[in-house]
């Protein structure tokens, strides 16, 4: 993160000496050999960055539609949890806790200091698909797969299965047992998984925020 500006981080952003203290972590979690599985939404505007640090490294892209997405993150925006950076200047987002900003820091973040929580959501969701699409589309198709979050909670098992190979890893019992476990006992989310359930918490902001991410859901295969 450059003084405040965002998230996003290119290759030449990868210094000799930020390699080896990033490496050095990566290989003290995950040994020789082995392939650690990151789960950093931040990532999502740091594609090159990512793959300048290791080339050999596999993406999944996780998509989900954009106005189930968005009201995940409004709710999560009202809620207390996830305070992720503490403002060196308050923002004035309405019915938010003012010192801090959750979640992403895309590119012009500050225009949107004052709202509303709809939009900078919806700001969060387009930058990041945007960005990670393009950028993977760029490395070719076999360094990355698709994955749908509503296929994923249909049918875990299968779409883990699916990713497991493409990975290169073997589909094994405690693999499967945890695809399984994941639809019964959801993780790190503010209300379980649905789809549509926007149109019950969050229609009107969500109507709102449609021509932002109109062209984005299309890229992604939504109507």
């Amino acid at each position: 993160m450059r003084e405040w500006e965002s998230n996003a981080l290119s290759a030449s952003d990868v210094t000799p000496k930020t390699a080896s203290r990033i490496r050095a972590q990566f290989f003290l979690a995950a040994g020789p050999r082995k392939r650690l599985v990151d789960k950093t939404p931040r990532n999502s505007l740091r594609v090159d960055f990512v793959n300048a640090l290791f080339p050999d490294a596999l993406f999944v892209f996780l998509q989900r539609d954009g106005r189930d997405n968005v009201n995940s993150l409004i709710n999560a925006w009202r809620s207390a949890r996830y305070r992720t950076y503490r403002l060196p200047t308050p923002h004035s987002i309405s019915g938010i806790d003012p010192n801090w900003w959750k979640f992403v820091l895309y590119p012009g973040w500050r225009d949107d200091c004052n709202g509303p929580v709809e939009t900078v959501a919806a700001r969060q969701w387009k930058f990041c698909n945007e960005n990670a699409l393009a950028a993977l589309d760029a490395l070719g198709e076999s360094r990355w797969t698709g994955v749908r979050y509503e296929r994923l909670i249909e049918n875990p098992e299968q779409e883990a299965q699916r990713v497991s190979g493409f990975l290169g890893l073997d589909f094994d019992d405690r693999l499967r047992a945890a695809a399984q476990a994941r639809l019964a006992v959801p993780i790190n989310t503010v209300t379980p998984p649905e789809a549509g359930k926007w149109r019950r918490e969050n229609p009107e902001e969500i109507a709102a925020i449609m021509p932002l991410i109109a062209s984005t859901m299309e890229a992604l295969g939504y109507r």
